[in-house]
């Protein structure tokens, strides 16, 4: 019994001081100047059976190569519909799935070129559908929607500029969209595994290596 309550005494020691060195990291990248971010990704995922294409334009602040937040929009790129009678008439309604979301990430470089990054993000929006009848754009089904995403992004990033900082990379994003509130007049679930894979181009940084010398370049590198 006193080994294990030993046992359990260290695993619950080595996990507060995990903590405190994780808290302690953040909050010492956070009192360093920051630099500025701007992403775009397109995210593989699934709305009922269908699938569905999420645009994501992101932009925000990093602290040292260790801890980011911002915010950004992400659109339903797609089409993703159904096929209804109004009125006597057969139209085609379109599914609108737009939202804003804000992000907090945390950032873990491995090796020189790889780093895994931890963003969660959580948004407000809106989805309804959308159709024309007798040349008029008609809603319908329109709701208020909070999704819910954590991810985990595994990055290989390439070439530097003066200021030490990384201009383009590979990446591969997995993560999970979880509706807190969803839209009950639409069928099929929004919950879905989410998945990207695709090219990183960093244009504050590569504005930097064009422009080295100007004060905007000093500006976003944070120097």
């Amino acid at each position: 019994m006193k080994k294990i309550t030993l046992i359990l005494a260290v695993l619950t020691l080595s996990s507060l001081t995990s903590r405190a060195q994780f808290l302690d990291s953040i909050q010492a990248a956070i009192g360093r100047k920051g630099s500025f971010t701007f992403s775009f990704n397109t995210r593989n995922s699934y709305i009922g059976s269908s699938g569905a294409n999420i645009w994501g334009f992101m932009a925000g602040v990093c602290f040292s190569r260790k801890f980011a937040a911002g915010g950004g929009l992400n659109i339903l790129n797609n089409y993703v519909g159904k096929t209804e009678t109004v009125g006597g008439q057969t139209v085609n309604a379109q599914l609108k799935f737009t939202y804003i979301s804000y992000y907090v990430e945390y950032i873990i470089r491995l090796q020189k070129h790889w780093e895994i990054d931890i963003p969660v993000a959580i948004g407000a929006g809106g989805s309804n559908y959308t159709y024309y009848l007798n040349g008029a754009q008609l809603t319908q089904n329109s709701h208020f929607i909070v999704p819910l995403e954590p991810q985990v992004e595994v990055d290989y990033d390439f070439l530097k500029n003066k200021f030490g900082n990384y201009l383009f990379g590979l990446y591969v994003q997995v993560g999970y969209r979880y509706m807190l509130d969803n839209n009950p007049a639409i069928g099929g679930s929004f919950n879905s595994s989410t998945y990207a894979t695709g090219i990183l181009l960093f244009p504050f940084e590569i504005y930097s290596a064009i422009f080295p010398r100007t004060g905007l370049a000093r500006m976003i590198e944070g120097n």
